[in-house]
């Protein structure tokens, strides 16, 4: 089914009938970037292989290495931009068909060349992401089984390489993620650690002045900008202000923003050895002009995470003098159900332009509509237009919408565009990041479910559903629910209640998933990933421990304590 999906790619109709769009964006990528699904292109690479990422991943990976001799598994460390520079595998087998495969250091595997792969996919993405056998695009990789993530650098948060854990699929382990993630982990702090002086100071005078519950805090100097929510907000030219610093001007001062608010924004330099390394500036609001979304640490009542009864009033304040809006928040919290009930009305109800359907609709006749339903809102023809799931943009995507931004006029003060953004869990890359930035500064968070305790009851109860009475235990352990699927996951939950027999409902009778899932927030990532492999290997294997463990590489007794202490017994 794969190979009739690269057919229809390449021949541009058809129906797609894989289950991963991940994986169908990639193939889309491939495609226009004119990669070739019957052979590897060999680009060479442009990054030297003794670049700042190289120096500091490959003695970690050389000691992972170690650990991982027996497991026929390979590591392939790249630059941002693709380039190989470190491969390490002890097996001869997947030597021989990574050298086949043209998979050498030096060479470059960005998406864009070689097609979906470990690397190359997930710098595209900026996420981790396993791809195996027949999802490459190259029919050349098919053999292999690649599991990779980016590095991000724990100081400036850019993307400073990629990890990818690779083996043939005969080989696959459910652990090669956990490994992956642990590994991306200590190179992160290697990173930490090789930070020159000056970054570190930035980050530590950073943090310290954050700690002191500082409104807006921004560090900054020559390379780096590092700020808190309030202080990415602040109208400040770091690069003339630093260049007056390391011109000796001022070591200190006071800055007028002209804006209505009173905050006292300041800026002093950050000095190490009789040398200025940074400069850190600060803005503290009078206790006068907070706001309710800003509330003061000593109004508890105002600090409260609002319930859903206030959120439209709350974003309605929040588009005063505003023709754009981007509201964020969780999948599930019901960004797109609130923007509807404030925005559309029954005459002129929302139009929604959605991203995520455009690579079923056609990027070419996508963006089509998207102009004349964006330029019809703006000129007062059409009713205002939700653009929605920003997030499932591509570069090249993102970089033609915002074009189209750029051409709409900005006058009017009310909000004649909205955008829905859902964090994936990696701060996002700058491209898209500047389609965010052209909408309103402030973007309006919907709140999680599991934020909102009182309304977890009050929707089970909504519009008099007859659902069976929950024991006091029980509601207790329903508002302590982490809710991943927020709003969703909630009205399957009130489905599944109003479908029991029972009059009460107990802890014992509450889906047996809810205890391990409980226990599941407390785990670090690594742990909540070996889990995830060990519950899948259980799967596979119809509950057979000995089957599991031989899956994972593990012995029957390690299982059995990972079972207890992950609570999947």
């Amino acid at each position: 089914m794969i190979d009739d999906d690269r057919e229809w790619l390449q021949a541009g109709v058809g129906q797609v009938t894989l289950n991963r769009p991940e994986i169908v964006n990639s193939w889309r990528r491939s495609r226009l970037s004119g990669v070739d699904p019957d052979r590897v292109t060999i680009v060479p690479g442009e990054t030297p292989l003794d670049c700042r990422i190289a120096r500091a991943a490959i003695p970690v990976l050389r000691a992972m290495a170690e650990v991982m001799i027996g497991a026929n598994t390979s590591l392939l460390l790249s630059a941002p931009d693709g380039t190989m520079l470190w491969r390490w595998t002890e097996n001869s087998r997947l030597t021989a068909l990574l050298d086949r495969s043209s998979a050498v250091v030096g060479t470059r595997w960005s998406e864009d060349v070689i097609g979906t792969n470990g690397i190359g996919t997930s710098l595209e993405t900026i996420r981790p992401i396993a791809v195996s056998g027949a999802e490459h695009f190259s029919e050349a990789l098919h053999p292999f089984t690649c599991v990779g993530a980016p590095i991000r650098h724990p100081i400036t948060r850019r993307v400073a390489g990629t990890l990818s854990v690779t083996s043939l699929v005969e080989d696959a382990s459910p652990l090669m993620g956990a490994t992956l993630k642990k590994l991306t982990r200590e190179i992160a702090e290697q990173l930490y650690g090789d930070s020159t002086l000056r970054e570190r100071e930035l980050l530590h005078h950073f943090l310290s002045e954050r700690r002191r519950g500082r409104s807006a805090v921004v560090a900054v100097n020559h390379d780096t900008v590092i700020a808190n929510t309030a202080g990415a907000r602040l109208r400040i030219d770091h690069r003339a202000l630093w260049d007056q610093v390391e011109a000796g001007a001022q070591r200190s001062g006071h800055l007028d923003l002209a804006t209505e608010s009173d905050a006292d924004v300041s800026w002093r330099t950050i000095e190490h050895a009789g040398s200025v390394v940074g400069l850190v500036i600060v803005a503290d609001q009078p206790e006068a002009t907070r706001t309710a979304d800003r509330p003061a640490l000593r109004h508890p009542e105002r600090d409260r995470t609002p319930l859903w009864a206030e959120l439209p009033a709350r974003l309605r304040q929040a588009m005063t003098n505003c023709d754009r809006i981007l509201v964020c928040g969780e999948a599930g919290v019901g960004k797109r159900t609130l923007l509807n009930e404030v925005l559309g009305t029954p005459e002129q109800p929302l139009r929604e332009l959605d991203c995520a359907a455009l690579e079923e609709v056609g990027a070419e006749r996508w963006l089509v509509a998207a102009r004349t339903m964006l330029t019809e809102a703006t000129t007062g023809d059409g009713a205002p237009v939700l653009v929605s799931h920003l997030e499932s943009l591509s570069i090249g995507q993102s970089r033609a919408l915002g074009r189209i931004l750029d051409q709409l006029p900005r006058e009017g003060e009310r909000p004649w565009i909205a955008g829905t953004w859902t964090p994936t869990g990696t701060e996002q890359g700058p491209i898209l990041q500047a389609l965010l930035d052209r909408f309103h500064p402030e973007p309006f968070e919907v709140p999680a479910l599991r934020k909102r305790p009182q309304d977890i009851l009050r929707r089970l109860v909504h519009q008099g559903a007859a659902v069976p009475v929950l024991s006091r235990a029980a509601v207790e352990q329903v508002q302590r629910h982490p809710w991943p699927g927020n709003h969703r996951q909630l009205e399957e939950f009130r489905r599944w209640l109003g479908r029991q027999a029972r009059p009460t409902i107990g802890v014992d009778d509450l889906p047996p998933r809810w205890s391990r899932e409980a226990a599941r927030t407390r785990l670090t990532a690594i742990q909540a990933a070996e889990a995830d492999a060990i519950e899948a290997a259980l799967r596979t294997s119809d509950g057979n421990k000995a089957a599991a463990a031989t899956a994972l590489g593990i012995s029957r007794s390690s299982l059995y304590r990972k079972m207890r202490e992950y609570r999947l017994a």
